[in-house]
C-alpha cells in the first residue's frame, strides 16, 4: 500500500532529523574539516548518498544545522513570551542556555545542544557561515538578548551583553578541546554576574 502524501512528508523530516543529528555529533567529536558526508550517512544508518540528496553538500548541512537550532530557540522564546506575568530573567536564562547547551534537559538533548554548541564555534565551521553570511540570521536573537537584558533592567544592556556574548564564545572554544569542560557551570557564573550587578544598581537606586 502506497504511502499518503502526508506519511511521506514524516519519513523524509525524521530521515532530515537522523542526518543531522549524526552530523551534529560527528562533527562535533572529529571536527567540521575531518567528517565527510560519507561518514555521516554511516553514522545515520543511511544510504550514502542521502546527506547529498537532502541537504546538497557539506557545507549546505552546516547551515541546516544552524538555521535549525536558531528557529528552536526562536519558538521557545515565543513559547515562553506567551503566559503573562512571566519572570524577566527567564528569556535571558534561555538564551544563555541555548547557546551554551540546548534547549532540552534530557542527557541525550544536553548531550546533543553541547555537540551543536561546540560545532557551531569549530573555527573551519565558523569560516562557512560567516561566508554564508549566516550571523546575520541570528540578529533577532542578539535583539531579543538585549531586551531580555533591558527586561531585567540591566544599568548597562550593552555591557552585559558583550560579556555574555564573549563568555558564550571563549567557553564553547574552551568546550571544543575539552569535552569535560563545565558549560553548565559556566551558565550559572555568567547568568548570576549579570543578575548580581542588575540586582545591585537596583539597590544603589533606592537607596
Amino acid at each position: 500500500m502506497p504511502r499518503t502524501p502526508e506519511a511521506s512528508a514524516a519519513v523524509r523530516e525524521a530521515t532530515r532529523a537522523r542526518i543531522r543529528k549524526a552530523a551534529v555529533l560527528l562533527m562535533a567529536e572529529q571536527g567540521y574539516h575531518a567528517t565527510t558526508l560519507r561518514q555521516v550517512a554511516a553514522r545515520a544508518g543511511v544510504a550514502s548518498g542521502l546527506p547529498s540528496h537532502y541537504f546538497g553538500s557539506k557545507d549546505g548541512l552546516l547551515l541546516d544545522v544552524a538555521n535549525s537550532w536558531r528557529d528552536r530557540t526562536r519558538a521557545a522564546l515565543a513559547a515562553l513570551a506567551a503566559p503573562p506575568g512571566a519572570e524577566p530573567a527567564a528569556a535571558l536564562r534561555l538564551l544563555v542556555r541555548s547557546a551554551l547547551l540546548g534547549l532540552d534537559v534530557s542527557p541525550e538533548e544536553v548531550e546533543e545542544g553541547r555537540a551543536v554548541s561546540a560545532l557551531l564555534a569549530d573555527p573551519q565551521a565558523r569560516q562557512v557561515l560567516r561566508a554564508a553570511q549566516a550571523d546575520e540570521e541570528s540578529v533577532d536573537l542578539l535583539d531579543s538578548l538585549a531586551q531580555a537584558l533591558r527586561d531585567c533592567h540591566s544599568p548597562d544592556p550593552e555591557g552585559d551583553r558583550l560579556l555574555l556574548l564573549a563568555g558564550i564564545r571563549g567557553g564553547l572554544s574552551l568546550a571544543a578541546e575539552d569535552a569535560s569542560f563545565p558549560l553548565r557551570d559556566l551558565e550559572e557564573v555568567l547568568l548570576s554576574r549579570v543578575l548580581r550587578t542588575q540586582s545591585a544598581a537596583g539597590d544603589s537606586l533606592r537607596r
